[in-house]
């Protein structure tokens, strides 16, 4: 199972659905990125989009075409699903980021967020290649470095929650660290490339505490439905239970992204 993509599994937990169709603050990186960009007229990809319809709204509302692909179907029939409710189309496409149906140059923008994290490493190169090839102006790449994880008012809690969350990652290819990695895969492709980098960081608050909960009850899932794992299923529940009487004050991981101009 170890190098496994999760994603590409043929059943992924609802929990695991539902998570990633209610993420809010990957939602607000995005759409600051993307509000620096004339959206307007313009065709954007978001290459491994989910089940979250917030840039689907985000987008139509810039008047610009959003264009989801995913490989999985059912992370891509929630969105649509969602989108019913609202003004904005849905053009949603299955497909796998590594070998897209497009033709090059054939979206203005490009969107990406916690794909390479969850792809072998073998595969990202290529990966960052589609990308190229697809796009025609700019390509924006999301991904999270757990490195800053923390919480000095109670770091024996957050090691409970990093320790829950590593041994799942350890089970499948994701990559925790993949934010600080962007940097020398973009060299990798080319020395001449032209990117920025920055990072999105939050306060350590209790606010946060949520989060956790939210990534905990999928991980919950997992360990149930995935790895029938009955000691790590116990160990998420009793820490779901303990962050619902005592709320973590934590800083969650950084989100590192990179803005790549085509020449």
């Amino acid at each position: 199972m170890e190098n496994e993509n999760f994603y590409s599994r043929k059943e992924i937990p609802q929990a695991e659905i539902e998570r990633l169709k209610n993420i809010e603050y990957p939602n607000f990186v995005s759409e600051t990125l993307l509000n620096n960009l004339d959206l307007e007229g313009k065709k954007l990809l978001d290459s491994g989009a989910g089940s979250n319809a917030g840039l689907a709204e985000f987008v139509a509302k810039k008047k610009g075409m959003y264009v989801p692909i995913d490989l999985r179907t059912d992370m891509l029939k929630v969105m649509q699903s969602k989108l019913e409710k609202t003004d904005a189309p849905f053009y949603g496409i299955q497909s796998d980021v590594k070998a897209m149906p497009f033709a090059d140059k054939a979206f203005d923008f490009v969107h990406q967020r916690f794909v390479l994290m969850n792809i072998p490493p073998a595969d990202r190169k290529h990966a960052l290649e589609e990308l190229l090839r697809v796009s025609k102006e700019e390509i924006i790449l999301i991904e999270y470095n757990w490195r800053t994880l923390k919480s000095t008012e109670n770091p024996k809690m957050i090691e409970e929650f990093r320790n829950i969350a590593f041994k799942i990652f350890s089970k499948f290819s994701t990559d925790p660290y993949m934010g600080e990695k962007l940097n020398d895969l973009l060299e990798e492709i080319s020395p001449s490339l032209d990117y920025s980098l920055q990072s999105f960081k939050r306060e350590e608050d209790v606010a946060n505490t949520p989060e956790l909960i939210l990534n905990l009850r999928g991980f919950s899932q997992i360990a149930k439905n995935v790895l029938a794992d009955q000691d790590l299923l116990e160990k998420c529940e009793k820490l779901i239970e303990k962050l619902g009487k005592t709320p973590l004050k934590f800083s969650p991981p950084e989100v590192v992204t990179a803005l790549i101009k085509k020449s």
